[in-house]
């Protein structure tokens, strides 16, 4: 119940910007080098944005390409050929258009929810 508790609380995180500003603030960053880390969030969040936009845009021209192509078919059997295909394709659209916002919001609020970039405090120093 506490993970749930974290995760839809109101001052959870909802971006890798949000978890590079937590890192920055908590202290972490002075403790060991988390640049690396911090470059490599904010180049996978934007990374990760376009792609969604790339998939979007390819799989809605290749879906208007296989529904003219079902519509200019001569035979049933290219109309259910076609078809079966554009399902596929819709299929495979939702399910890389969830994963990539599944990635790029709801990851960094489950990684904050669990602490995972939280600095460890052992008695009066930082691990």
């Amino acid at each position: 119940m506490n993970f749930m508790s974290t995760l839809l609380s109101l001052d959870n995180v909802s971006s890798w910007q949000d978890i590079i500003d937590h890192i920055n603030s908590s202290g972490a960053s002075e403790i060991g080098n988390w640049g690396w880390l911090t470059n490599l969030l904010s180049v996978m969040s934007t990374l990760l944005w376009v792609l969604l936009v790339l998939v979007g845009a390819a799989g809605g021209i290749y879906s208007i390409y296989v529904g003219v192509k079902m519509a200019r078919a001569e035979s049933a059997e290219q109309r259910d050929e076609n078809k079966k295909r554009l399902i596929n394709i819709i299929v495979t659209i939702v399910v890389v258009v969830v994963l990539i916002l599944f990635f790029n919001i709801f990851l960094p609020m489950i990684l904050n929810a669990f602490g995972v970039f939280d600095p460890i405090f052992t008695g009066t120093s930082l691990i």
